[in-house]
């Protein structure tokens, strides 16, 4: 099963590459660290094969977190997955906005999620996204890899219920709740680590339900 389901809270963002001082953060790679603030007025439609966002697709970077020459950034918009069976993805899949560097992006190459029961009655699903960061000034790309959590719930909602009704070819209705980037093979943050910056049962290592449509 492939889909959308968001947890509760910010998550942090880093870009691999080399980053030098200050002032050469406009003439490098993207790299370094930021977050997207969570956000329950982001929506998003999950089927099995796809995850579409709702207009106007805006997110808040939580720039007390950022890092590198991801500073500056203040906002984004992000794109829809139209399959995650062949990697259709409506790139730029993330559009940073805000600062010198705004305009810069991130190109999704390949995406897969999975489904997991974050807590009693709550349900994520763990986007994850492999591509690149592009510079704006100057188009200098540095690797990235991403998850991006949503969230669904209700009384009695279990992961095993979801995966029933897109299995059979239902939809299910989410809320935006964070990312988190990093370089490819980078470790995930410790749980004690994200709890510490707000997060709730948000990570790359997402053990049980992990799948990609072949």
């Amino acid at each position: 099963m492939k889909g959308a389901v968001a947890a509760l809270a910010t998550v942090p963002v880093a870009a691999a590459g080399v980053f030098t001082s200050a002032g050469a953060a406009q003439a490098a790679q993207l790299v370094g660290e930021f977050s997207f603030s969570s956000d329950p007025t982001v929506s998003a439609t999950l089927t099995s094969n796809s995850v579409s966002f709702v207009a106007p697709k805006t997110f808040t970077i939580n720039q007390s977190l950022s890092t590198g020459n991801f500073i500056g950034f203040t906002s984004g918009t992000i794109n829809n997955i139209t399959s995650f069976s062949t990697n259709t993805i409506v790139n730029p899949f993330l559009t940073l906005l805000g600062g010198a560097l705004s305009g810069s992006t991130f190109i999704a190459n390949t995406a897969s999620y999975d489904i997991r029961q974050a807590a009693p009655n709550l349900v994520a699903i763990d986007i994850t996204t492999i591509g690149t960061f592009k510079n704006a000034l100057t188009n200098e790309e540095s690797d990235g890899e991403g998850v991006l959590t949503l969230q669904t719930g209700g009384r009695g909602l279990t992961a095993a219920a979801i995966e029933t009704l897109l299995a059979g070819g239902g939809s299910v209705s989410t809320t935006f709740s964070g990312f988190y980037f990093g370089t490819p093979r980078v470790s995930t943050p410790e749980p004690a680590t994200m709890l510490g910056l707000g997060l709730v049962g948000v990570g790359v290592a997402m053990s049980r339900r992990r799948k990609t449509v072949a």
